[in-house]
């Protein structure tokens, strides 16, 4: 007899178990938008939507955000409209009040590390410093400046999910629900207490999970010579994205490109993109790329 209430206790047990459908997409708008439907498939399982939130807020303001979107569930308010979201191809916020409205759930936002902010605001300093050097023409210190960029953010995304997945554990502990937990693809939390499952619509090319293992496995000339192909990157992804294309598609086609020039060449296409002005390195970059033969397709 003893055994068997034994055996219903584990099973009870493990029906309990919270499950957390991490929902890992990149972070543009068109491709939330292409894959919403399956997204919203996930909402009929759980009772929780958790949102990555990195704006750091004093208590007040914070739970003051946080009661907005759970009286937006609840259909209490109508989804904002954000002007300053409208040209960017990041995902809105609009775009998220609209997913979330109506759904009668319970919404928690990620509490954000004061050193994670801190961490990230260097990562955004060496990039910019990445790039002044590169129109200096010091790519050698440029690539240094890049891999100090990618270890920073190394460090942050780790920090990141540590918290947010002690953070699902206190909410599976006090809940007892499903969990949809909107984080980008860059992070993979591992609560102790739940169940996590990854979901993602297709593997996109993660320029940042790319450069990370690159600084984690290769050797020194290798890293060298794979971040002196990406320092110079975004000067040929960005007329792409400028042109209204998802920042990821734009990213995976550069690297295609980037990939199939020889170091040398390499050069000459970063010192004809830095012989222009700032503004107009992007269109330089491409019509190098054309001129030399890289790029076939008509732009």
């Amino acid at each position: 007899m003893m055994e068997k209430e034994s055996c219903k206790d584990v099973e009870r047990a493990a029906q309990a178990q919270v499950t957390v459908y991490h929902i890992a997409i990149p972070h543009q708008e068109e491709i939330w938008r292409e894959w919403a439907s399956e997204i919203e498939k996930f909402l009929p399982k759980v009772g929780i939507i958790f949102i990555e939130f990195t704006t750091p807020l004093g208590d007040t303001e914070r739970s003051a955000v946080e009661r907005h979107f759970n009286e937006l569930a609840q259909g209490k308010v109508l989804p904002r409209f954000y002007p300053q979201d409208f040209f960017r191809p990041i995902l809105s916020w609009t775009t998220l009040e609209e997913f979330i409205y109506n759904t009668k759930k319970k919404v928690f936002l990620e509490e954000i590390h004061p050193l994670a902010v801190e961490i990230y605001e260097r990562h955004c300093e060496a990039l910019r410093g990445k790039a002044d050097l590169f129109f200096e023409r010091k790519y050698e210190e440029a690539c240094r400046k890049y891999r100090e960029a990618m270890e920073l953010q190394m460090e942050e995304i780790e920090l990141r999910d540590a918290a947010i997945g002690k953070q699902l554990d206190e909410i599976a502990d006090s809940e007892r629900r499903d969990i949809i937990l909107l984080l980008g693809e860059d992070h993979r939390p591992t609560p102790k207490k739940a169940k996590l499952v990854r979901w993602e619509p297709r593997k996109y090319k993660n320029l940042a999970m790319e450069v990370m293992d690159a600084v984690r496995e290769l050797s020194e000339e290798e890293l060298e010579d794979f971040l002196f192909r990406r320092i110079g990157m975004f000067w040929v992804e960005g007329y792409w994205e400028e042109s209204g294309e998802p920042g990821i598609e734009a990213i995976e086609r550069a690297i295609r490109i980037l990939d199939s020039i020889p170091i040398p060449r390499l050069k000459e296409l970063y010192d004809f993109i830095t012989e222009g002005r700032r503004e107009d390195a992007f269109y330089r970059a491409i019509l190098w790329l054309k001129s030399e033969g890289f790029i076939k397709e008509d732009l």
